[in-house]
């Protein structure tokens, strides 16, 4: 009986050693999750990585805003492909083989929260020398009234109270750790179908200032780039190092829109200034994906999931835009905001001077008053020019004699609704001609359609006044 004891005994012991050495390790149960998890700080508002395990022991691993960010930038391999990852013997360590730097990750004990409304569920995990919290989403709560009532909207703002809103960048910096990254640059992109000129500008003190021009959308096949302009957006912040990986983190941005229909490139007419911030007291305005820098070899590059690449010359890395060094010299964010003013001020004063500033100031004008210029449509997504003068248009009044000569004219196409309007019959089909005299404005039309003579009347109710440059805060 004794004996028989103890072999069960020794059976029993022999089982819970195995039931224990087979119990699952905790980064079994993480990498064979099919979820997408999310390392993160605090509330997961920003600086958030979202990782999801694949097969042939891959992750794919991306840099997001939030927790449930649907874009980011994708951390490669030297290879520019989806890392692998190691895991450890303690069952609680792995490790992703990420360029130049791993991503390690240690479990240290297991994590549950409600992050505004995402019950997230995973682990307190340590990286470097800091926690995070690594989990995924269980559940999400229904989204209240009250939150889609609070959805922010831009509000209008004096000019001389928009500079006081502006976020100082310059307090609680931290130097740069790689001396070698500060300087000035320009690289080009693509953002939403919009080729777009950009100047990078680091500052060994860990602040940074980006400055784009965006132009017109164009098919990327596009040899030559659309000349019209429709925004310069200002951004500036602080230069972060997380993950073993820089950052550009904005607190504030700029953006000065231009009216484009019509547009004379040599002298733009603002339409409006907005300024959006990151800041304790507002929370985060500005909806932007995240930008990553990154050296490879002698050549610095940037990342962003709002940019298309466009692959320059002797770039190594095609995934990114490539940084090329500048002496360009930007323009400061509150400069931007007082000269812009400056500028408007003095094209109001004097609106008129070439034809180009008149096509210019009609487009303005169709704008705002539904793409008409008084009763008539305009239709500045098709053919129009100043490359015409005002002699080659005489105008005949009803009794004979000859019109005063217009001071500065243009040609634009009539909308489908206006084609058999007052449309003038040129070489090119039937066109809208317009003229200025005396500060007002003049249509050309045809009294009779076989036959040459042609008219200039005033257009009643429509004055060639610039539309006011608006201020807002977001």
């Amino acid at each position: 009986m004794g004996k028989k004891f103890y072999v069960v005994l020794s059976m029993l012991f022999l089982f819970c050693v195995l039931l224990v050495g087979c119990k699952q390790k905790e980064t079994a149960k993480v990498v064979s999750a099919n979820k997408t998890w999310y390392l993160y700080q605090d509330q997961g508002e920003n600086d958030t990585v979202s990782i999801k395990f694949l097969k042939d022991q891959r992750a794919e691993i991306k840099d997001i805003s939030n927790i449930d960010g649907k874009v980011g930038i994708n951390r490669f391999n030297n290879q520019f492909d989806n890392p692998k990852y190691v895991l450890n013997r303690d069952g609680r360590t792995i490790t992703f083989k990420t360029a130049k730097n791993d991503l390690v990750l240690r479990i240290i004990k297991n994590y549950h929260e409600n992050v505004y409304g995402k019950h997230m569920k995973g682990y307190y995990v340590q990286s470097g020398s800091q926690t995070y919290k690594f989990a995924y989403i269980t559940k999400r709560d229904k989204a209240s009234n009250i939150s889609k009532s609070q959805k922010k909207k831009s509000q209008s703002i004096a000019y001389d109270q928009i500079a006081d809103h502006v976020v100082d960048v310059d307090s609680n910096t931290q130097p740069l750790a790689d001396s070698n990254m500060a300087g000035n640059y320009d690289f080009s992109t693509i953002i939403n179908y919009r080729r777009t000129d950009g100047n990078l500008t680091i500052n060994q003190n860990g602040t940074y200032q980006m400055t784009l021009t965006e132009h017109s959308a164009q098919k990327l096949s596009d040899d030559t780039d659309s000349k019209v302009v429709m925004l310069t957006s200002v951004e500036t912040g602080n230069v972060q190092s997380l993950y073993g990986k820089i950052y550009l983190t904005p607190k504030n941005l700029l953006t000065i829109d231009y009216y484009n229909h019509g547009q004379n490139q040599d002298r733009l007419l603002p339409k409006e200034v907005n300024l959006k911030v990151n800041s304790k007291a507002t929370g985060n305005q500005i909806d932007n994906a995240k930008v990553r820098l990154e050296a490879n070899g002698d050549q610095l590059y940037l990342y962003s999931s709002d940019y298309t690449v466009r692959v320059k010359d002797g770039q190594n890395n095609t995934k990114a835009n490539l940084l090329t060094k500048s002496d360009t010299t930007q323009t400061s964010l509150k400069d931007a905001i007082s000269q812009t003013k400056d500028y408007y001020d003095k094209y109001k004063a004097s609106p008129l001077t070439s034809n180009a500033d008149l096509m210019q100031l009609v487009g303005a004008i169709s704008d705002n008053h539904n793409k008409k210029v008084g009763d008539i449509g305009v239709n500045f997504g098709d053919l129009y020019g100043t490359n015409i003068q005002p002699s080659d248009y005489q105008g005949i009044s009803v009794n004979g004699s000859q019109q005063p000569l217009m001071q500065y004219i243009f040609l634009v196409s009539p909308s489908t609704n206006s084609q058999n309007g007052p449309a003038v019959t040129t070489t090119k089909g039937k066109l809208l001609i317009y003229g200025s005299l005396d500060n007002k404005l003049f249509l050309l039309k045809q009294p009779d359609k076989d036959s040459t003579t042609v008219t200039w009347t005033m257009v009643k109710n429509v004055s060639l006044t610039v539309p006011k440059l608006k201020f807002s805060l977001n």
